[in-house]
């Protein structure tokens, strides 16, 4: 009788396996449906490149929740650029940009607390508005320093990071109003 009983067990757990596997791919197709889905709300082509590198996205169920890691992806975007752009400012000492690049480092500087600061405000349930305030930040350090160099140099050794910098927070922002 333990043999009919061990076997029925081990069929059943088979059985459950299987199902469970087989349901796999078809949730991170949604998942990344859902995604999709969202981002065309936005207009932003890079939406769904930029929320599908963080692996928290193929698991949100709620635009809050990609609103959310949207801004986590912004702020970690912009502290980066800071610390990038100061190493260009480094490496182009008493070169022609060496100043503008500094400039550039200070809004990116600024930015980096501001972008923590949406952060923490989203996180704490404040209100959207404070959230996008603080992420803007970011969004214009991006745009100001690639307009300040190319005032003064046909070449940015800095344009992609402004670029990635302020899609990814144009992004953020643009998730955060479908919240309200």
């Amino acid at each position: 009788m333990a043999r009919p009983a061990a076997a029925v067990t081990v069929l059943l757990a088979v059985v459950v396996l299987v199902s469970v596997a087989a349901s796999l791919p078809s949730a991170v197709v949604g998942d990344a449906r859902f995604v999709a889905r969202t981002c065309k709300r936005t207009n932003h082509t890079e939406c769904v490149k930029m929320l599908s590198a963080d692996r928290r996205s193929a698991r949100a169920t709620t635009v809050h929740q990609l609103a959310g890691i949207a801004v986590d992806i912004a702020a970690a975007t912009v502290k980066s650029s800071a610390a990038a752009v100061y190493g260009k400012f480094l490496e182009n000492h008493g070169q022609v940009l060496e100043l503008t690049l500094l400039e550039c480092w200070w809004m990116y500087d600024l930015a980096a607390g501001e972008a923590q600061a949406a952060v923490d405000a989203y996180s704490s349930g404040g209100a959207y508005l404070d959230v996008v305030r603080h992420q803007l930040a970011g969004y214009y350090a991006g745009i100001m320093c690639g307009n300040m160099i190319v005032r003064r140099s046909k070449v940015s050794p800095v344009a992609d990071i402004d670029r990635t910098t302020a899609t990814h927070c144009n992004i953020a922002v643009d998730l955060i109003g479908l919240l309200y």
